[in-house]
Protein backbone atom coordinates (compact mmCIF):
# COMPACT_ATOMS: atom_id res chain seq x y z
CA UNK A 1 0.00 0.00 0.00
CA UNK A 2 1.40 3.44 -1.00
CA UNK A 3 2.00 5.97 1.81
CA UNK A 4 1.33 9.68 1.14
CA UNK A 5 3.12 12.30 3.21
CA UNK A 6 0.99 15.22 4.25
CA UNK A 7 2.25 18.62 2.96
CA UNK A 8 1.22 21.63 4.95
CA UNK A 9 -0.78 24.31 3.16
CA UNK A 10 1.84 27.12 3.50
CA UNK A 11 4.58 24.94 1.97
CA UNK A 12 2.27 23.85 -0.86
CA UNK A 13 1.22 27.43 -1.61
CA UNK A 14 4.89 28.55 -1.61
CA UNK A 15 5.86 25.77 -4.00
CA UNK A 16 3.00 26.57 -6.35
CA UNK A 17 3.88 30.26 -6.31
CA UNK A 18 7.52 29.58 -7.20
CA UNK A 19 6.44 27.17 -9.91
CA UNK A 20 3.98 29.67 -11.35
CA UNK A 21 6.73 32.32 -11.56
CA UNK A 22 8.76 30.01 -13.75
CA UNK A 23 11.79 29.34 -11.57
CA UNK A 24 12.78 27.44 -8.51
CA UNK A 25 15.92 28.84 -6.85
CA UNK A 26 18.12 26.36 -5.07
CA UNK A 27 18.81 26.60 -1.38
CA UNK A 28 21.36 29.34 -0.65
CA UNK A 29 21.04 30.94 -4.10
CA UNK A 30 21.42 34.72 -4.23
CA UNK A 31 19.63 37.00 -6.64
CA UNK A 32 21.85 39.87 -7.88
CA UNK A 33 20.26 43.10 -9.02
CA UNK A 34 22.54 45.30 -11.14
CA UNK A 35 22.30 48.94 -10.15
CA UNK A 36 21.72 51.66 -12.70
CA UNK A 37 24.90 53.38 -11.47
CA UNK A 38 27.11 50.39 -12.33
CA UNK A 39 25.60 50.19 -15.82
CA UNK A 40 26.24 53.90 -16.35
CA UNK A 41 29.80 53.52 -15.07
CA UNK A 42 30.58 51.18 -17.97
CA UNK A 43 29.58 53.76 -20.58
CA UNK A 44 32.78 54.86 -22.31
CA UNK A 45 32.88 58.64 -22.87
CA UNK A 46 33.23 59.86 -26.44
CA UNK A 47 36.48 61.72 -27.18
CA UNK A 48 36.40 64.41 -29.87
CA UNK A 49 39.74 65.62 -31.31
CA UNK A 50 39.99 69.31 -32.19
CA UNK A 51 42.89 70.91 -34.07
CA UNK A 52 43.47 74.22 -32.28
CA UNK A 53 45.02 77.20 -34.06
CA UNK A 54 45.22 80.59 -32.39
CA UNK A 55 46.96 83.89 -33.18
CA UNK A 56 47.07 86.87 -30.82
CA UNK A 57 48.66 90.30 -30.57
CA UNK A 58 48.66 92.78 -27.70
CA UNK A 59 50.87 94.13 -24.94
CA UNK A 60 53.12 92.67 -22.26
CA UNK A 61 53.84 94.65 -19.07
CA UNK A 62 57.13 93.70 -17.36
CA UNK A 63 58.77 94.45 -14.04
CA UNK A 64 62.51 93.83 -13.72
CA UNK A 65 64.30 92.84 -10.52
CA UNK A 66 67.84 91.77 -9.62
CA UNK A 67 66.83 88.12 -10.03
CA UNK A 68 64.74 88.21 -13.20
CA UNK A 69 61.63 89.59 -14.85
CA UNK A 70 57.91 89.23 -14.22
CA UNK A 71 55.30 89.61 -16.92
CA UNK A 72 52.71 91.26 -14.67
CA UNK A 73 50.07 91.51 -17.39
CA UNK A 74 49.84 89.96 -20.83
CA UNK A 75 46.74 91.06 -22.72
CA UNK A 76 45.82 90.55 -26.33
CA UNK A 77 43.14 89.87 -28.88
CA UNK A 78 42.97 87.51 -31.81
CA UNK A 79 41.21 84.39 -33.00
CA UNK A 80 41.22 80.75 -31.95
CA UNK A 81 39.45 77.54 -32.90
CA UNK A 82 35.94 77.41 -31.35
CA UNK A 83 36.68 80.77 -29.66
CA UNK A 84 36.41 82.97 -32.74
CA UNK A 85 37.36 86.54 -31.90
CA UNK A 86 38.79 86.17 -28.43
CA UNK A 87 40.94 87.63 -25.67
CA UNK A 88 44.21 86.37 -24.25
CA UNK A 89 45.37 87.25 -20.74
CA UNK A 90 48.12 85.91 -18.52
CA UNK A 91 51.16 86.38 -16.33
CA UNK A 92 54.63 84.86 -16.33
CA UNK A 93 58.21 85.06 -15.14
CA UNK A 94 61.77 84.15 -16.08
CA UNK A 95 65.05 84.35 -14.14
CA UNK A 96 66.83 86.39 -16.86
CA UNK A 97 70.26 85.07 -15.85
CA UNK A 98 71.24 83.85 -19.32
CA UNK A 99 70.44 84.62 -22.94
CA UNK A 100 67.84 81.81 -22.82
CA UNK A 101 65.95 81.20 -19.58
CA UNK A 102 63.14 78.87 -18.42
CA UNK A 103 59.70 80.43 -18.74
CA UNK A 104 56.75 79.85 -16.42
CA UNK A 105 53.25 81.30 -16.42
CA UNK A 106 49.51 80.88 -16.69
CA UNK A 107 46.91 82.27 -19.05
CA UNK A 108 43.36 82.17 -20.36
CA UNK A 109 41.75 82.39 -23.78
CA UNK A 110 38.13 83.58 -23.74
CA UNK A 111 35.69 84.03 -26.60
CA UNK A 112 32.52 82.75 -28.22
CA UNK A 113 31.07 81.64 -24.88
CA UNK A 114 34.05 79.32 -24.27
CA UNK A 115 37.21 79.47 -22.19
CA UNK A 116 40.57 77.68 -22.01
CA UNK A 117 42.82 77.83 -18.92
CA UNK A 118 46.50 77.20 -19.66
CA UNK A 119 49.71 76.65 -17.69
CA UNK A 120 53.21 76.65 -19.16
CA UNK A 121 54.96 73.34 -18.46
CA UNK A 122 58.34 71.73 -19.17
CA UNK A 123 60.67 74.60 -18.13
CA UNK A 124 63.54 72.85 -19.92
CA UNK A 125 61.83 73.42 -23.28
CA UNK A 126 59.60 76.43 -22.46
CA UNK A 127 61.99 79.34 -22.80
CA UNK A 128 62.41 83.04 -23.35
CA UNK A 129 65.50 83.80 -25.45
CA UNK A 130 66.99 87.26 -26.02
CA UNK A 131 68.54 87.99 -29.42
CA UNK A 132 71.28 90.13 -27.87
CA UNK A 133 73.38 90.06 -24.71
CA UNK A 134 71.91 93.34 -23.43
CA UNK A 135 68.87 95.57 -23.91
CA UNK A 136 67.44 96.94 -26.07
CA UNK A 137 66.85 93.66 -27.88
CA UNK A 138 64.13 91.36 -29.13
CA UNK A 139 62.97 88.31 -27.20
CA UNK A 140 61.41 85.14 -28.58
CA UNK A 141 59.41 82.69 -26.50
CA UNK A 142 58.45 79.09 -27.19
CA UNK A 143 57.22 76.14 -25.23
CA UNK A 144 54.34 73.92 -24.21
CA UNK A 145 51.20 74.89 -22.30
CA UNK A 146 48.99 72.32 -20.62
CA UNK A 147 45.25 72.90 -20.84
CA UNK A 148 44.04 72.79 -17.24
CA UNK A 149 40.32 73.22 -17.92
CA UNK A 150 37.73 74.57 -20.30
CA UNK A 151 34.14 75.76 -20.50
CA UNK A 152 31.51 76.09 -23.22
CA UNK A 153 32.59 74.19 -26.33
CA UNK A 154 35.75 73.24 -24.45
CA UNK A 155 34.03 71.65 -21.46
CA UNK A 156 35.84 68.38 -20.68
CA UNK A 157 38.97 69.42 -22.64
CA UNK A 158 42.47 68.11 -22.02
CA UNK A 159 45.78 68.18 -23.88
CA UNK A 160 48.68 70.52 -24.58
CA UNK A 161 49.35 73.39 -26.97
CA UNK A 162 52.67 74.50 -28.42
CA UNK A 163 53.21 78.24 -28.37
CA UNK A 164 55.62 80.72 -29.94
CA UNK A 165 55.82 84.47 -29.53
CA UNK A 166 58.00 87.56 -29.61
CA UNK A 167 58.37 91.02 -28.10
CA UNK A 168 61.13 93.58 -27.56
CA UNK A 169 62.64 94.96 -24.35
CA UNK A 170 64.14 98.39 -23.71
CA UNK A 171 65.91 97.85 -20.40
CA UNK A 172 66.80 95.16 -17.86
CA UNK A 173 67.64 97.51 -14.97
CA UNK A 174 66.33 96.24 -11.62
CA UNK A 175 63.25 98.20 -10.54
CA UNK A 176 62.38 99.36 -14.05
CA UNK A 177 59.13 98.52 -15.76
CA UNK A 178 57.93 98.74 -19.33
CA UNK A 179 55.07 97.76 -21.61
CA UNK A 180 55.83 96.39 -25.05
CA UNK A 181 53.95 94.94 -28.00
CA UNK A 182 53.86 91.16 -28.42
CA UNK A 183 52.57 88.55 -30.84
CA UNK A 184 51.89 84.90 -30.13
CA UNK A 185 50.65 81.76 -31.86
CA UNK A 186 49.29 78.56 -30.32
CA UNK A 187 48.58 75.24 -31.99
CA UNK A 188 47.99 71.60 -31.21
CA UNK A 189 45.39 68.86 -31.08
CA UNK A 190 43.08 68.99 -28.06
CA UNK A 191 40.80 66.21 -26.82
CA UNK A 192 37.30 66.93 -25.53
CA UNK A 193 35.50 64.35 -23.40
CA UNK A 194 31.80 64.35 -24.28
Amino acid sequence: MRTFKMISAPVLVGALTVSAMGFAPSVGATTIHQSTASVAARVVPKIVKVKFVGKYTGTIAMLWSSTGVKATAVTGTGTGTYLGKSKLSGTGSAPASNTCDPLTGTGTLIGGGSKLVLKIIAPATSQACAAGQSAPTSVSVKGIAKVLSGTGKYKGVFGVLKFTGSFSIKSTTAGSSETDAFSAALNGVLSIKK
